[in-house]
């Protein structure tokens, strides 16, 4: 049994009209999100901070404007003492299990909240990243992380165009779901998760259970969204140089 909250996620990736139509998603939250990467000609690996398991996302909506370092996977065996346990309110750095179908993974994130607005200005004017990330942040990445990151040479990726609706109901599953549509280029997903305090695999057979009752299937190998909507950006990247 794990010892932090348990983030339960699926994936619906085929005709995501539908899936809303049929779940009566309309309306929701409007949100821009950019990546960070290393884009340098012939690096290896691709996408290396990826590859590191280090995901750098910054996030642009009406109410929520924020940049987050996350480590995922993450072993326990790299968070020194002072990052191995959630902060007191679990907002600034939190501890949390990420299950989507068979996939079992521990998740670190950092996350510093921004004045509205100034994602949108960093990145089209080219300014320096690293403004939109805290000393929080910072510590984190050099104590934990595989991989030495210098902002100056990373690349913001998007915006990646995204929804997201809270506190649904879906059927007679007795616990509260949120939904994320994120789209760019042709990638357009729509992921589902809730959170469990207690009992995930009761939860996540539930949810899974509640989501087929509605007609909607999903692939039981559920991959990452980052990874997919990486490739995506960097395709696009790549494509317009």
């Amino acid at each position: 049994m794990p010892n932090e909250p348990v983030e339960i996620k699926v994936t619906l990736s085929e005709d995501v009209p539908n899936a809303l139509s049929t779940l009566g998603l309309d309306g929701g939250s409007p949100m821009k999100i950019w990546f960070l990467e290393d884009v340098t000609p012939g690096v290896e690996p691709p996408l290396p901070l990826l590859a590191a398991g280090i995901a750098l996302r910054l996030r642009s909506g009406q109410s929520k404007n924020d940049s987050t370092v996350k480590i995922r996977p993450c072993r326990r065996t790299q968070l020194t003492p002072k990052w191995s346990t959630n902060s007191p309110d679990g907002k600034r750095y939190r501890l949390e299990q990420d299950w989507a179908g068979k996939r079992r993974t521990l998740a670190a994130s950092a996350v510093q909240q921004l004045e509205h607005g100034l994602i949108e200005a960093v990145t089209s004017n080219g300014d320096d990243l690293v403004t939109l990330f805290d000393e929080h942040q910072e510590r984190f990445l050099q104590d934990c992380a595989d991989l030495r990151i210098e902002f100056a040479g990373l690349t913001p990726l998007g915006p990646v165009t995204a929804t997201k609706w809270k506190d649904l109901t879906i059927g007679d599953f007795d616990t509260e779901v949120d939904a994320e549509r994120w789209t760019f280029g042709s990638t357009d997903f729509l992921e589902l998760s809730i959170r469990a305090e207690s009992n995930p695999d009761k939860h996540q057979r539930r949810f899974e259970e509640a989501i087929r009752a509605q007609g909607l299937s999903f692939p039981a190998e559920q991959k990452p969204k980052t990874s997919q909507i990486l490739t995506e950006l960097t395709s696009a990247h790549h494509t317009e140089r």
